[in-house]
């Protein structure tokens, strides 16, 4: 399992709350982020790799593909 962080952004791309949770890959972690906030854009992280910016009620663009 790894750790990732989740930034909950407001309309001018500010951070409004973080949240932090495991998974145990990157596909899981976007499922799970754009299950728990589907209505709020977010950026999600691994340590210091961003893994995607996921758009609200949108498909998530990778920062890379998913390994």
């Amino acid at each position: 399992m790894a750790e990732y962080k989740l930034y909950c952004l407001d309309p001018k791309g500010r951070i409004q709350r973080r949240h932090e949770f495991e998974a145990a890959d990157d596909e899981a972690a976007i499922a799970s982020a754009r299950a728990r906030f589907p209505e709020e854009t977010c950026e999600l992280w691994c340590g210091t790799r961003k893994i995607a910016l996921i758009p609200a009620g949108g498909e998530p663009v990778l920062a890379r593909p998913v390994a």
